[in-house]
C-alpha cells in the first residue's frame, strides 16, 4: 500500500494550513443557468433552487482559481464516477462517466452543441476540442437525461464557453481580462486575452487564446515522445435585447491545433456557430429558449510513416433545439415543468478514411417533457424523452438504411428528512444509437491483416438502473459559520444490447471484426461520494468513486479500454490568511487499480498498479482584480502511466512547477 505515506505527507501539509486565522468573509455569487437544468424557485437573495439531480457543476475558481492544480483532464478526474481516455499526444477530451465512454454513451457538447465527431482507432471513439482557456465552466450529469441534451445513457458534459459576465467586473460596460502562464516541464506557454463590452441592450465578447510547449518529462526524467502543444481558438459572442422580453444571441467559436498520435501528425480545427432566441414576458407559463447551430471538426493526417498520410475526416453537425419553462399550482402541489424538442443531423466527409466511413448522416430527434412536484417536503422528478434516429450511408456491400425509436422514463422520489438530509431514489431508462463509424466499419488495418466489415443489423444500447441515496446540506455542523453540502448514493445500471467489436459473419456473408451487440444485459454499478466542507478556517473537500463493472470489454485498436479503477479519492484542503488575500493549500489523489485489457485482446484481467499524486498550489490576492497563483503537481514525481492512457508506456507528468497570473481591467 504505497499510497499511504503519501497521504500522510499531503495531511501535515494541509494541517498546517489550520492554524487559526482572520474568518472568511462570506460571498454571495449568481448561480447560472445550466444546460438541461430546471429552476423551481428562489431563495430570498434570489438565488435560484434546483430540481435535485445527480449532477457537478464546476465553475471558474475550479477550472483556474486559487486551488486549481490541474488541467482539464485532470480536474474532470477529480469528479465523482468521471475519468477520461487519456492520449497524451491528442488535446480532445473525452469524457467517461461510470465506466461508459466513446460513440455517444456521454453526451458531449460546447455551449449545448453536439460534438459528435468520431474515430475507430486506437484511442477515445469521441473527443471534445475546446480550449480550456476559454471556459467559464464544465457541467456532469450523471445516468440518463430526459430533458435538453439527454442523447447519452451515461450522463452528459457541457463545456460552458466565457460570457460577458465573466470579464466584466460588478457594473462595468466595458474591460478586459488577461491570462497568463508558464510551466517548467515542458516549457509550456499559455496565454488569453478577451474584450468585451455591455451597453443597455447591446453586449459583445472576444477573446483569442494559445498555447504552445515542448515534450514533457516523466518522473524518472525521461521525456515523453509527442506530447507537445500547439493550439490557438478564438472565441465571439453577440448579444441584443429587442425588447425587455426578448434577447437574442450570436457565438463563433474556432478552434485549431496540430498533434501527434495514433501514429500520425494530424491537423485539427473545430467550428462552431450558434444562434440562440430567448423570449420570457413576465408570465409563469412562458420562458421560451431557441436555438439554432451548426459545427464542423475536420482532421487532416499530414506526416507519419503509415499509408493514411493524406487522410481527411470530417463530421458537421447542425441541429436546432426549442424548450419553454412553465410554473404553476396543481391544487397543493407547485409544479415546474421543461418542455421541448431536439432535432440534428450528422454528415460524414473526408478521404481515405480505412476503416472509417467518409460518407453517410446521421438524424436525431427527440420531444422531451421534464416536471417537478413540490409539496412542503416532497420533491418529486418525472421526465419522459421520446427519441428517434435514422442512418444512411453505403457500405462496402451495400446500403445502410437503419432507424429505431424509444420512449424513456426518469422518475425520482426525494423526501427532505430533516433540515438537512433529503433522501432519494431514481428509477431510470435510457437509449444510445449506434453511430455511423459502428455501423458502417470497414476496410482492413493499415499494413494489411484482418478485415473490418460493417454490421448492417447494429441496434441501439438500452440502459435501465436506478440509484439510491441522499443530499445533504447542513449549516453550523460544528461550529458557528461552518456548512457541509454533498451527496452520498449508490448507483446500478444494466445494459442491454451493449455494443463491443468481435469477430463475426455479417448479413452480407462477410467475415471479419465489426461491432455488435452483446447478447443479454451487462452490468455496472457503484458508490459515490462528494462532500464539501466549509470552515471558517478552511475549507476541505473530498471525492470518492468506488466501480464494480461486469461490461464486457472494448478491444482496444477499435477503440479504447473503459473500466474505471476500483477506486478513486480526491481530497483537498485550503485555507486563507491576510485577510483572505493569500490561499494556501494542498491536494491528494489515489487511484487504485482494477479490470485492465491489453492492447488487441478482448479478455480483461485484474491490474493492481495503482499510483498516488501529491499537488500543492498558492494564490495572493495583489488587487481586487489582480491574482498571482504557483502550484507544483506530482509534487513527489510519482512514475505512472494514468488509468485510461492510450498506452500503458506513455507515463505522465513528472513534477512540474506553475506560474500563473489573472487581471481584470
Amino acid at each position: 500500500m504505497r499510497h499511504a505515506p503519501r497521504l500522510r505527507a499531503a495531511l501535515l501539509v494541509c494541517t498546517a494550513l489550520t492554524l487559526p486565522a482572520a474568518p472568511a468573509q462570506a460571498q454571495n455569487l449568481d448561480a447560472p443557468l445550466y444546460l438541461g437544468q430546471i429552476v423551481i424557485g428562489y431563495a430570498e437573495d434570489g438565488t435560484p433552487i434546483f430540481a435535485g439531480e445527480n449532477a457537478t457543476h464546476l465553475g471558474e475558481q475550479d477550472l483556474r482559481g486559487a486551488t486549481s492544480t490541474t488541467d482539464l483532464d485532470g480536474l474532470l478526474r477529480q469528479q465523482t464516477s468521471v475519468f477520461t481516455q487519456k492520449d497524451p499526444g491528442n488535446p480532445g477530451v473525452s469524457v467517461n462517466i461510470r465506466g461508459f465512454e466513446g460513440s455517444g454513451r456521454v453526451a458531449m457538447s460546447v455551449d449545448g452543441v453536439p460534438q459528435t465527431y468520431r474515430l475507430s482507432g486506437h484511442a477515445a471513439q469521441g473527443y471534445v476540442f475546446v480550449d480550456e482557456n476559454l471556459l467559464s465552466g464544465v457541467d456532469i450529469t450523471r445516468g440518463p437525461v430526459t430533458a435538453l441534451g439527454g442523447s447519452g445513457f451515461a450522463g452528459a458534459a457541457d463545456f460552458r464557453t466565457l460570457d460577458v459576465g465573466d470579464v466584466l467586473t460588478g457594473a462595468a460596460n466595458q474591460g478586459g481580462m488577461l491570462r497568463l502562464e508558464q510551466t517548467d516541464n515542458g516549457h509550456t506557454s499559455s496565454g488569453m486575452a478577451a474584450a468585451a463590452l455591455r451597453t443597455n441592450r447591446f453586449d459583445l465578447l472576444f477573446a483569442a487564446s494559445r498555447h504552445t510547449g515542448d515534450d514533457y518529462a516523466d518522473g524518472d526524467g525521461a521525456m515523453v515522445p509527442d506530447t507537445y502543444e500547439n493550439i490557438s481558438s478564438q472565441l465571439f459572442k453577440a448579444g441584443y435585447d429587442l425588447t425587455e422580453s426578448t434577447r437574442v444571441t450570436f457565438s463563433l467559436m474556432h478552434y485549431e491545433s496540430d498533434f501527434f498520435a495514433t501514429s500520425y501528425g494530424q491537423e485539427l480545427t473545430n467550428d462552431i456557430a450558434k444562434l440562440g432566441l430567448r423570449y420570457a414576458p413576465g408570465s409563469a407559463l412562458i420562458d421560451l429558449r431557441a436555438n439554432l447551430y451548426t459545427g464542423k471538426t475536420e482532421t487532416d493526417w499530414v506526416s507519419g510513416t503509415g499509408a493514411y498520410v493524406g487522410r481527411s475526416l470530417s463530421t458537421r453537425t447542425t441541429g436546432f433545439d426549442l424548450t419553454n419553462t412553465s410554473q404553476f399550482d396543481l391544487g397543493a402541489w407547485s409544479l415546474t415543468s421543461a418542455n421541448g424538442i431536439e432535432l440534428s443531423q450528422d454528415r460524414l466527409g473526408g478521404t481515405s478514411g480505412g476503416v472509417n466511413p467518409t460518407t453517410g448522416k446521421a438524424k436525431r430527434a427527440a420531444l422531451f417533457s421534464e416536471n417537478v412536484f413540490t409539496q412542503g417536503k416532497w420533491e418529486i422528478t418525472a421526465g419522459l424523452r421520446a427519441n428517434s434516429y435514422s442512418l444512411d450511408g453505403e457500405a462496402s456491400q451495400g446500403r445502410i438504411d437503419v432507424s429505431d425509436q424509444s420512449i424513456d422514463p426518469k422518475l425520482t422520489l426525494a423526501y427532505q428528512l430533516t433540515d438537512w438530509v433529503q433522501p432519494y431514489v431514481t428509477l431510470s431508462r435510457g437509449m444510445r444509437a449506434p453511430t455511423l463509424q459502428e455501423t458502417m466499419l470497414g476496410g482492413t488495418h493499415p499494413g494489411g491483416g484482418v478485415g473490418m466489415i460493417a454490421n448492417p443489423d447494429l441496434e441501439p444500447e438500452t440502459e435501465e438502473g436506478y440509484e439510491i441515496g441522499f443530499n445533504l446540506s447542513r449549516d453550523g455542523l460544528f461550529t458557528g459559520g461552518d456548512r457541509l453540502t454533498g451527496r452520498v448514493n449508490y448507483y446500478h445500471m444494466d445494459v442491454e444490447n451493449y455494443v463491443t467489436s468481435q469477430f463475426v459473419t455479417n448479413a452480407w456473408g462477410q467475415t471479419g471484426y465489426a461491432f455488435v451487440n452483446v447478447p443479454g444485459h451487462s452490468r455496472t454499478e457503484g458508490v459515490e461520494i462528494e462532500l464539501t466542507y466549509a470552515h471558517p478556517e478552511f475549507d476541505l473537500g473530498l471525492s470518492y468513486t468506488h466501480n464494480d463493472s461486469h461490461l464486457p470489454s472494448q478491444m482496444p485498436g477499435l477503440g479504447a479500454g473503459q473500466y474505471l479503477p476500483d477506486d478513486t479519492l480526491s481530497l483537498r484542503l485550503s485555507r486563507d490568511f491576510l485577510a483572505d488575500r493569500l490561499t494556501l493549500g494542498a491536494q491528494y489523489t489515489y487511484v487504485s487499480g482494477g479490470l485492465f485489457t491489453d492492447t488487441y485482446t478482448t479478455t480483461p484481467y485484474q491490474k493492481d498498479d495503482g499510483y498516488e499524486l501529491v499537488d500543492l498550489f498558492a494564490s495572493y490576492d495583489l488587487t481586487e482584480n489582480a491574482v498571482l497563483y504557483a502550484k507544483v503537481t506530482n509534487v513527489f514525481d510519482e512514475v505512472y502511466a494514468p488509468w485510461l492512457s492510450a498506452s500503458a508506456s506513455e507515463n505522465g507528468r513528472g513534477r512540474t512547477f506553475h506560474i500563473g497570473t489573472t487581471l481584470r481591467f
